[in-house]
């Protein structure tokens, strides 16, 4: 996406600039002649970035007059217009397809009423034909006919601004309403174009004059019959008003040879684009008479006519259903009715000869879609043209081919909510009261009532992202905006189910409010949860009526939503409550209260959008840095990942982006993502591990910056290839990640080193970790511009993201770029989760998807590295990484520009950060010049390293470490002596569990461990890769070492975690920097989930009384049972055949399924110990109760240093009794 903080360009009266769509239709408002006075509508993707630029341009618009006003939905619009044209005023409204029902009524009467004469009406239409962002499929063309509203559907970029005031010429002189439809493509998508100059309004805000009442014309403005049937006889004239107009203003034009012709096309908007794309890869540019119809209702009959009589077949090439086709064809047999003796060619399209299918009447089109058509269509129609163009008609095909058998698996990327989302706390919470309202014993015991299946009735707003992983439970049907309410009222009557129904604080302001009204009128029992976010999140941040500005920063009154509520509802008794979501325990206490009770009930969740908020942060450190020079306090969420049991809890109840996984010695576990999180503390609260945590950097003087001593000088200049007609790159990444910014730099570049320009990006969903593109297109010769690229022509991919660039080469996407012959790729080869992954749900690896990508590009050109990595190692972000990726393609000579230009279009872009992104480029092309200087030093750490290094911490960090360190090296060198034939990643494990062991309990408890170990290696056999030994390795040590207080402290204090954090977050003691820890822990007291702040320095005190730990024979009672159950069946271990090995395998395997703490650990275990048992009964499936072959142990426990038996014998001090009922009761 261009930016759109540029006023120069807007104000400019001629030359050329690059645009994107919507930016087009703000510059065509202002060249409109005599100045356009209203600019309204409702955002909505693809067009909700329009009043983005509204607001950027607010100086200019106030200091003009202009109105620009969001109204609270699309009929509020119309209704707007409909009341500028009481005087000689322009109005243009715009949204989205859909809103273009809401606002049918108000439109049908206005235009009915007609445009004032010195006036104007026009109305944008935001469709998507691909159906990318918007839920249903619509084609609003159909809808403007409907309401007898001309339609005007521009093709290219330049016709996007100069459609706007041909648009009010026609509509002040028909008097009807334009209709303009902004597709996707076009909106989103932009170009060079030619400017005009600006018009501003004379009568304005500034400059308000006054309607005399007399001069108005209740008869052709008010209309009820009988004075509707006078108004609609006099449609006709106005059509014929109409049709000269455009006529004369040459809205349709016909290119191509003139004269007779065996095949002409008819086409319209962006098909126009794919069309003349395909004429042209086929080697057929300007061979064929095309008719570009601009207005596509009504029709010219002449224009038509005369185009059809000069051709054999006219075939009519539109995307979606056939509504431009159905006219031509009417035209046709209108025209042939009239002129009997007159041949006129045969009307094809969504159909061809003989039976074949046409062109598709569903979805969109794209220029390899009309390719194959055309071939389909001359074999039919002009077999001497296919036989004198078989050979490229083959090559063609033979691309489309190669692009569209690309096939491999390839995880799906579904949105959701970004990090920090407020909507987030509340399906957190939510998710945990579904699962807790089917437990029969919870309810009967907090609600004194049976289980409660929860209905959740869909609506829209960011919330709709309840639909994805992990969410789904959350929304079962959906009817469109601010309707959920009163989807529930059409099933409230038949149902005892509770019901829910979440709303967001613009979709209220729409119409949301009437579906309250309606649910206290009819009595409904469901819950209203209005997501207050403060803005209109959804669709880019636009203000609300609940907000103190407008769209021009003007001060407005700020309306109340809960004021509001209470009014609507008072007479009905409904309960209506604000509350922070942010405090989990408060906030699940009262919906929990509220959705039980009968009735009504609103609850308003208060708290403001994440991005706003991280907005307004990012702001106050930027000045921080200004002022000081750095940060003097930064606060973290960290993951500590020896606590960490990779349970996926936390992930799963949040969803959260900010999350993500790491693979550490220990195995995979879950991780911040630093670049992602914005610190809320939402996985904190969940409670599900001791491993999250808060941290606070504390400095008194700037830090030395990462990959400070890189330097940049002596990069030598690469070789740039030479671009023959047209250069295409496709961009391929992550909302969040800067494609859109990747994509303004080189679109930048590409202008200023004289190529004409054409691009399209996908923008939906685009910060909601949903996958992003980019394509664009360089031209040096006079070849016809497309914004999109047909199959297999991409020369650069760029992947930011290895899945969203494989993705691009799949043969059953939307894009297929890839070419071996042709496309270069340079992609990050770095782990991004999907949100499917993060949950656990899929999998994928990183390595797959290069071998796919390199597969199907050019050998020859083809650069993979771990760039966000690289970023964060050096810099401490991953922010920089699209930039570098950058680099590192100019270094390649893969991108035709020069240094200085786009170096240039860098500083144009991000004028306030270009130093810092410009080192980060320089950083890609040097990683291409000099590779080995960015390879990580460090030395493969083997099994002598790691015991020599975890002695010494031994040493220096335990009393009598010498001795202690000692006894761990001759344990682990028995141990591995007597295990010799184990695989060296198996032996290194070891040696760390068994380090681990003495840590948790002593020497003694890790005698335990290497005992059992070397018992069960003795009995395994090397021909069935020690199997069952490398199992029992792993999970004796798992259910061994119970996570429990004193361990956690333990960790928390440790020296390996202080080295870790030190290095994450760039603290040096020695410059003056220190870390602040903040935690919360959820121990139970008497079977009751508590949170408590413990302070950092209990953790020291805590560690040290592990030895309490063997006097408490009830402590962690279920995992140690479960360590006795398993160790029975470790000491079982014994098999006469292969069939029997492979049972005990399965057993000891089961047991790799154990993870979490508390709550979440128990059903684990009592899985895995079902589990266990069907393998040694050689079953599948579940034992029922009663049938376990290997009964929990039914002496008692043995205590966890070894020794059998219980202190219940012994005599204890008076303060060890204290000490274990205190830590009895934690």
């Amino acid at each position: 996406m261009i930016p759109s903080d540029d006023r120069d360009k807007f104000l400019a009266d001629s030359g050329t600039a690059l645009f994107n769509g919507n930016e087009l239709l703000v510059k065509g408002a202002f060249e409109t002649p005599g100045g356009v006075h209203l600019l309204t509508g409702y955002p909505g993707s693809p067009v909700a970035t329009f009043f983005d630029i509204l607001g950027k341009l607010r100086d200019i618009l106030r200091e003009k007059g202009v109105c620009a006003h969001i109204a609270n939905n699309e009929a509020v619009s119309i209704a707007m217009v409909n009341g500028t044209q009481m005087a000689p005023l322009r109005a243009m409204t715009v949204f989205k397809s859909v809103g273009g029902h809401v606002a049918s009524d108000g439109l049908a009467l206005g235009n009915l009423a007609g445009a004032h004469p010195q006036g104007g009406a026009v109305v944008v239409f935001g469709d998507d034909p691909w159906s990318d962002s918007t839920q249903v499929p619509a084609d609003s063309r159909y809808l403007c006919q409907h309401l007898r509203m001309f339609v005007l559907e521009p093709s290219t970029c330049q016709e996007v601004k100069d459609f706007v005031p041909l648009a009010f010429r026609l509509s002040q002189a028909s008097g009807l309403y334009a209709g303009y439809i902004m597709t996707t493509t076009l909106a989103d998508g932009g170009a060079s174009v030619r400017l005009g100059p600006n018009h501003w309004p004379e009568q304005s805000m500034n400059n308000p004059g006054l309607i005399r009442t007399d001069t108005l014309d209740p008869e052709n403005t008010v209309l009820l019959p009988p004075r509707t049937g006078k108004k609609e006889v006099g449609m006709p004239e106005r059509v014929e008003r109409l049709l000269a107009e455009a006529e004369q203003a040459g809205v349709n034009v016909q290119v191509g040879p003139a004269g007779k012709a065996k095949v002409g096309f008819v086409t319209c908007g962006v098909a126009w684009q794919h069309l003349r794309a395909a004429l042209s890869e086929l080697g057929l540019a300007d061979k064929f008479p095309i008719l570009k119809l601009g207005m596509t209702y009504p029709l010219s009959d002449r224009q038509v006519a005369e185009f059809a009589a000069n051709v054999e077949y006219l075939v009519v090439v539109e995307e979606r259903r056939g509504f431009l086709e159905q006219q031509v064809a009417e035209v046709v047999g209108r025209v042939r009715q009239l002129n009997p003796g007159t041949r006129f060619g045969q009307v094809w399209g969504k159909r061809f000869p003989s039976g074949h299918e046409g062109f598709p009447a569903v979805l969109g089109l794209h220029p390899s879609i009309v390719i194959e058509k055309l071939v389909k269509l001359f074999r039919l129609v002009d077999q001497p043209l296919a036989s004198r163009m078989a050979a490229k008609f083959e090559e063609s095909l033979a691309t489309i081919r190669q692009a569209s058998s690309v096939r491999f698996a390839i995880p799906s990327r579904t949105p959701t909510f970004c990090p920090g989302c407020p909507h987030r706390d509340s399906s957190n919470v939510l998710l945990e009261i579904c699962r807790q309202f089917m437990d029969a014993k919870y309810m009967r015991r907090k609600h004194r009532c049976g289980p409660v299946d929860l209905v959740f009735h869909g609506d829209t707003g960011c919330y709709t992202m309840l639909m994805f992983a992990p969410n789904e439970r959350l929304m079962h049907n959906y009817s469109g905006m601010g309707l959920g309410g009163a989807t529930g009222a059409g099933i409230d009557p038949f149902i005892t189910n509770k019901q829910v129904v979440f709303m967001g604080d613009s979709t209220f302001f729409h119409s949301g409010q009437i579906a309250i009204s309606n649910s206290i009128k009819a009595g409904q029992d469901i819950t209203y949860i209005i997501l207050d976010n403060r803005t209109t999140a959804m669709t880019g941040h636009q203000p609300t009526p609940g907000v103190e500005e407008d769209v021009l920063g003007n001060l407005t009154p700020r309306q109340d939503i809960e004021k509001i509520v209470r009014a609507v509802t008072a007479m009905g008794g409904a309960d209506v409550v604000r509350v922070d979501p942010s405090n989990h325990k408060r906030y699940k206490k009262l919906l929990e209260k509220t959705i039980v009770r009968d009735g009504v009930k609103v609850i308003v969740a208060d708290k403001e959008c994440g991005i706003l908020t991280l907005r307004r942060k990012l702001d106050r450190q930027r000045a921080e840095q200004r002022k000081t020079g750095f940060l003097a306090r930064e606060t973290f969420t960290n993951v500590t990942p020896e606590l960490c049991e990779h349970c996926l809890e936390c992930t799963r109840l949040t969803g959260c982006p900010g999350l993500t996984t790491e693979q550490t010695v220990y195995g995979p576990k879950t991780a911040i993502d630093l670049s992602w999180c914005v610190n809320d503390g939402l996985c904190e609260q969940i409670g599900a591990c001791p491993s999250f945590e808060q941290v606070e950097v504390i400095r008194r003087r700037p830090p030395r910056p990462r990959g400070h001593q890189i330097k940049f000088e002596r990069i030598p200049e690469p070789k740039i290839r030479a671009v023959g007609g047209v250069w295409r790159a496709y961009v391929a990444g992550i909302g969040g990640m800067g494609i859109g910014l990747a994509t303004t730099i080189l679109v930048r570049a590409g202008a200023r080193e004289g190529y004409r320009i054409a691009f399209a990006d996908k923008k939906g969903l685009a910060i909601r970790n949903g996958g992003v593109y980019s394509q664009l297109a360089f031209y040096k010769d006079t070849s016809p511009q497309c914004q999109v690229m047909p199959y297999g022509s991409a020369d650069l991919l760029l992947g930011l993201d290895i899945v969203e660039a494989a993705r691009a080469i799949h043969g059953e996407g939307l894009a297929r770029i890839a070419s071996r012959s042709r496309t270069a790729a340079v992609v990050n080869t770095d782990k991004m989760l999907t949100i499917n992954a993060l949950c656990g749900r899929e999998d994928f690896d990183p390595k797959d998807m290069e071998t796919h990508i390199r597969a199907h590009t050019r050998s020859d050109a083809f650069y993979a590295h771990n760039v966000t990595a690289m970023c964060e190692r050096l810099f401490g972000t991953k922010r920089y990484a699209n930039i570098t990726l950058l680099g590192l393609a100019y270094q390649l000579g893969l991108i035709p520009v020069s240094l200085e230009n786009i170096e240039w279009a860098i500083t144009q872009s991000l004028p306030a950060e270009f130093k810092s992104n410009l080192r980060a480029f320089n950083l890609g092309r040097k990683l291409v010049a000099h590779p080995g200087l960015f390879a990580e030093k460090t030395a493969p750490k083997n099994i002598a390293r790691i015991v020599r290094e975890k002695a010494n911490i031994l040493e220096r960090t335990r009393l009598g470490g010498s001795t202690l360190a000692r006894q761990y090296k001759y344990l682990v060198y028995t141990t591995l002596r007597r295990c010799r034939d184990l695989d060296k990643d198996t032996m290194t494990d070891v040696a760390r569990y068994l380090y681990e062991l003495i840590q948790y309990e002593g020497l003694a408890y890790a005698q335990r461990y290497a005992a059992r170990l070397r018992q069960t290696y003795v009995r395994d056999l090397k021909k069935y890769d020690f199997a069952v030994t490398r199992a029992v390795a792993r999970n004796l040590f798992k259910l061994m070492l119970v996570k429990d207080e004193f361990y956690v402290a333990h960790v928390l204090t440790s020296y390996e975690k202080q080295r870790r954090d030190n290095h994450r977050y760039n603290v040096n003691a020695a410059n003056g920097d220190r870390i602040r820890y903040r935690r919360t822990f959820h121990p139970r007291f008497f079977g009751l989930k508590v949170s408590l702040r413990v302070p950092h320095w209990t953790m020291y005190l805590l560690k040290n009384l592990r030895f309490v730990r063997k006097h408490l024979p009830f402590y962690h009672r279920e995992d140690r049972q479960f360590l006795a159950w398993f160790e029975q069946i470790v000491d079982g271990f014994d098999y006469r055949d292969q069939e029997q090995y492979r049972r005990y395998q399965g057993a000891v395997e089961a047991v790799d399924q154990v993870k979490g703490y508390r709550e979440f650990r128990t059903p684990t275990m009592a899985k895995a110990r079902r589990e266990a048992i069907d393998h040694l009964h050689g079953r599948s499936g579940s034992s029922g109760p009663g049938e376990s072959a290997i009964e929990p142990p039914k002496l008692q426990m043995p205590m966890v240093s070894g020794d059998a038996g219980s202190l219940s014998g012994r005599q204890r001090s008076p303060i060890i009794s204290r000490l274990m009922k205190m830590l009895q009761i934690w």
